[in-house]
């Protein structure tokens, strides 16, 4: 068993899990416990549209059941997807689970997506997993470590990343990451920048990436084997809920060696009532 299937066990296993109190200790001086927040159930519904250099364009899909309970979240959905001459559709699983108090605060998440795919006639497996921790430090610094493993069409490997997130003010917050490849011939690096504004009326991102990526990690299928290509990514979204109901658009242009796609991908997250 590979690292990241090994803490994706664990943290899948986790998130299963009902949380227990910690042990006992002095609690003379602590004010009692809030209640537990309710459950409750979210539907997830995404469409995307994309255009690609030289090649017919593409479109997809997902459909996602997300349960919240007091201390994290569980996810079941399946995803198909469309680009040029090659397709893939998969089942997802995920789920995170938190823990620790206001000063630090602790959290164990963990992804599969499973599936199979074809460019033209040539059928291929489509398989990443994923297992990360990530911890909030007086609730403006959040540090994360991530692992995936990547097993699609002919590309295989193993892809670690680190995480900086500092929450400058209610409204403005700043990512930056790194990942790179130490396993299989993905031979991939990236690396990240991020900018969040979370307003009154609308929240907006802006990201950008730059770095070596094999195509398969992007979804793009080059066909392309060997030294992974120079790859470069800018991307703005925006999101606004409403009473039951979060919207999200977002626009992201991808250029990987001389192939570049533009896709445009809409978001809505219904909330049981």
């Amino acid at each position: 068993m590979t690292p990241t299937r090994y803490l994706l066990t664990i943290a899948l296993a986790l998130a299963w899990l009902p949380q227990r109190p910690a042990a006992a200790t002095d609690t003379s001086a602590a004010p009692p416990a809030p209640p537990s927040a309710p459950s409750t159930d979210s539907l997830v519904l995404s469409a995307n549209g994309s255009t690609l250099t030289d090649a017919t364009g593409g479109g997809g899909g997902s459909l996602t059941w997300l349960h919240d309970f007091s201390s994290g979240v569980l996810g079941i959905g399946g995803e198909y997807q469309r680009l040029a001459n090659a397709h893939w559709e998969f089942g997802s699983l995920s789920g995170s689970v938190s823990t620790g108090s206001t000063s630090a605060k602790w959290s164990f998440s963990g992804d599969a997506h499973v599936g199979t795919g074809e460019i033209g006639s040539q059928r291929f497996d489509y398989d990443i997993e994923g297992a990360g921790i990530s911890g909030t430090f007086g609730g403006k610094l959040i540090v994360q470590l991530e692992d995936r493993q990547y097993d699609v069409y002919t590309t295989h490997g193993n892809m670690p990343k680190a995480g900086l997130s500092f929450l400058w003010n209610p409204h403005w917050q700043t990512s930056v990451s790194y990942a790179r490849s130490i396993t299989g011939n993905l031979g991939t690096e990236i690396e990240t920048l991020r900018v969040d504004h979370y307003g009154h009326a609308v929240n907006w991102l802006l990201g950008a990436a730059a770095g070596h990526v094999a195509p398969p990690v992007v979804n793009v299928y080059t066909g392309l084997i060997g030294t992974a290509p120079r790859y470069r990514e800018g991307y703005l979204g925006l999101s606004k809920s409403f009473a039951h109901s979060d919207w999200s658009i977002l626009g992201d242009y991808l250029k990987v060696a001389n192939e570049r796609r533009i896709t445009l991908t809409i978001v809505c997250t219904l909330h049981a009532d």
